[in-house]
């Protein structure tokens, strides 16, 4: 399953995504992560790991997707992904990331992984609104 969190540049997006991934790590069956671009100290729960993704150079969808897949196949226990500002993490607006979000959904069917991510965009384009 995929799950959106969206507004607007400023609207909070951050705080709640981190909310729900210290309110999740409390009672996951397995794993949890959080994945940023973003270095600074953010108030995350010792139990989710913790990734910033400009630590390992992604940059382009394939190599995000990439990324997500050797984390998978690295640690079966991983059921919950959280993912603050993907498209900052990937240079693109909303609108331009179908393709990504087709590969994200077969990553959650295939491996039974749930994703929760941010977008900045005050409104969602029409294929992103089956996530919210």
């Amino acid at each position: 399953m995929i799950n959106l969190i969206y507004g607007a540049k400023g609207s909070g997006k951050t705080g709640k995504i981190m909310s729900a991934v210290n309110e999740r790590s409390k009672s996951a069956p397995g794993s949890v992560v959080f994945i940023t671009d973003n270095a600074r100290s953010l108030d995350i729960d010792k139990n989710v790991r913790f990734i910033n993704v400009k630590d390992f150079g992604v940059k382009w969808d394939c190599c995000f997707i990439a990324f997500l897949k050797g984390m998978i196949a690295a640690n079966s226990d991983n059921n919950e992904i959280y993912i603050d500002g993907i498209s900052r993490i990937l240079g693109k607006p909303a609108e331009e990331l179908e393709e990504f979000m087709t590969e994200l959904d077969n990553l959650s069917t295939t491996f039974e992984i749930d994703f929760t991510l941010t977008v900045s965009a005050a409104a969602l384009p029409k294929f992103m609104l089956k996530y919210v």
